[in-house]
């Protein structure tokens, strides 16, 4: 069973046992999406393309996949009540669920990571069993979780016994919404196409230009790397970008990696003489190789003689 039935409750619930998990696991990653995202049906929440193709989709509509969580701190608030002078408890209002998260990241990350908080996101969860956590009101829609808060915190410091840190903290609009309308899916089990694990998925990894050379009429050699300094290999031409001095896209012939030089790139592009141009892969959203971009305070100017 993939998605659970939300049948909206009856005055008396019927409890006898039922062959769905009772486990999914704990909160692996949190899955950032706007606030108007849904995935319309079942099959489509099991479809690995429907979460690739949103995490690759442009800046202000992707989806955004955090770090894997090291730890979990849960702080549920009691639900409130009020008493009255005669005795009597009357219930007032379900309470508060706060998760905070750990994460391990480096400075880059961190600093990105920081940029997500003032905006007003919706959560997807996947889980250490391999689950999609959601919600559904009509049996139908797969639905994230509603935030009240999302915080990217400052870095706990590293000590002698645990590591440095990043507290991610959410508190969730509906604390009833997993409980009264919960809904799962299971890829592992019932991927279509292929059966695939939502724990795999992963934000694109930045990367920056190491350095230009040998710029030309005909194009220039480019070596590419992440922030860890490791070459980027396997990049294609549809990967790349050469914008001119009024931000426009420059045809790019074709992109050949060096055998002798991983990372490194021949590009061949027609360009103008006396001309600054800027380069690096093509921005997130673009009909590029998954899972990688350059920032573009990252591009490096070509500057052709």
């Amino acid at each position: 069973m993939s998605l659970l039935k939300s049948s909206g409750g009856s005055a008396t619930g019927l409890l006898g046992k039922q062959s769905a998990p009772k486990d999914l696991g704990y909160d692996a990653k949190l899955i950032l999406v706007p606030e108007d995202a849904e995935i319309a049906t079942k099959t489509l929440a099991l479809t690995e393309s429907t979460w690739l193709d949103a995490i690759n989709s442009a800046v202000g509509t992707r989806y955004i996949v955090l770090p894997i969580n090291y730890d979990i701190e849960s702080s549920p608030e009691d639900d409130v009540y009020a008493t009255s002078s005669l005795g009597s408890v009357e219930f007032v209002r379900e309470g508060k669920d706060t998760v905070k998260y750990s994460v391990i990241v480096s400075p880059f990350v961190m600093k990105q990571a920081r940029t997500l908080n003032g905006v007003d996101w919706k959560v997807y969860i996947t889980t250490s069993g391999g689950f999609l956590k959601g919600t559904s009101t009509d049996d139908t829609k797969f639905l994230p979780f509603t935030l009240d808060n999302f915080r990217v915190e400052k870095e706990v410091k590293a000590t002698g016994d645990t590591p440095a840190t990043l507290p991610i903290s959410i508190t969730y609009a509906n604390p009833d919404e997993w409980t009264s309308s919960p809904a799962f899916a299971e890829p592992l089990k019932e991927g279509v196409g292929d059966n695939w694990n939502p724990r795999d998925l992963k934000d694109p990894k930045a990367i920056s230009i190491k350095e230009v050379t040998s710029p030309a009429i005909t194009g220039f050699t480019v070596a590419i790397e992440g922030y860890d300094e490791v070459p980027h290999e396997g990049a294609v031409t549809a990967d790349f970008g050469i914008w001119d001095t009024a931000g426009a896209l420059v045809s790019i012939s074709s992109v050949t990696e060096q055998v002798a030089v991983p990372g490194t790139y021949d590009v061949l592009a027609t360009l103008v003489t006396s001309t600054t141009y800027t380069t690096g892969l093509l921005p997130v959203g673009s009909p590029a190789t998954l899972g990688y971009a350059t920032l573009v305070a990252d591009r490096a100017d070509v500057v052709v003689p």
